[in-house]
């Protein structure tokens, strides 16, 4: 297989994905923890990690595929970031493998619009798509500074991320160009909206890339689509993109609060 998936624990089924230029290790202590009620599917996203490259185009439709057939029974999937926007979509192209959703530090759609405030300025994407052309390596590191922004412990933050960056082989340029493509171009809002599953949104309050002020105008969007309320959204206060890194202990009891309510 060229993906890499790595399980432990036992129980209900839940999947894993981590975010751009990282690799499944980032959710190495939130996984531990997991599985000792849960089966949990790590995996590791096309080009990243100890996974193949297999599709240089880096297409949302295919990688969401290919994931998908890594983990054929129904389960819970927990994205993170760029993973949350990829696990969005698996449960639109599958939605009897979801039994529910949980998108962290994510987002429908990460890049700002006339009728979307709530993301990044198209501007900053281009920058660092220009800049992952000319420095590979300071684009990286610039990245997993971002991530940490805002956060009382920013710096503790940076170091464990570059630290479980750094275990593997760097992910390939021709993925992080892509995925950076599915961060500049992808709008799922829509995807989210008629979605039948559960669905949990965890953000950081002080997170830049995903940022919380986006909750509201995601009720009423759902509010709109439908009839019966099946998001729910929970804001960590003082944490930025990674707030199973900052507050693994508030980040634990909200999603297993959750799981254990849809499982």
């Amino acid at each position: 297989m060229s993906l890499h998936v790595h399980t432990l624990g036992s129980g209900p089924d839940l999947v894993l994905l981590h975010g751009w230029g990282l690799n499944s290790d980032v959710w190495e202590d939130v996984a531990e923890q997991l599985a000792r009620q849960y089966t949990v599917t790590l995996i590791d996203l096309p080009g990243h990690g100890r996974s193949l490259l297999t599709e240089p185009d880096y297409q949302l439709e295919q990688i969401a595929e290919q994931l998908a057939q890594a983990v054929p029974q129904p389960a819970i999937w927990v994205g993170w970031s760029l993973g949350g926007l990829i696990a969005l979509q698996i449960a639109h192209q599958h939605p009897a493998q979801v039994n529910a959703l949980v998108m962290v530090a994510s987002s429908p759609q990460f890049v700002q619009s006339d009728d979307w405030p709530h993301g990044v300025a198209p501007e900053i994407f281009e920058k660092f798509a220009q800049e992952l052309e000319e420095d590979y390596q300071a684009t990286l590191n610039r990245f997993l500074a971002i991530q940490a922004m805002g956060s009382h412990e920013a710096k503790a933050e940076i170091r464990q991320l570059r630290e479980r960056l750094l275990r593997h082989d760097e992910p390939k340029v021709a993925a992080l160009q892509g995925g950076l493509r599915l961060l500049q171009q992808s709008n799922l809002r829509h995807s989210l909206s008629t979605l039948s599953c559960p669905i949990k949104i965890i953000l950081g309050r002080r997170d830049t890339l995903a940022p919380a002020r986006a909750a509201k105008q995601l009720h009423q969007q759902q509010q709109q689509q439908q009839q019966q309320q099946n998001l729910d959204i929970s804001v960590i206060q003082g944490a930025a993109h990674t707030p199973f890194i900052s507050h693994p202990e508030q980040f634990l009891a909200i999603l297993k609060e959750f799981i254990e309510h849809h499982v």
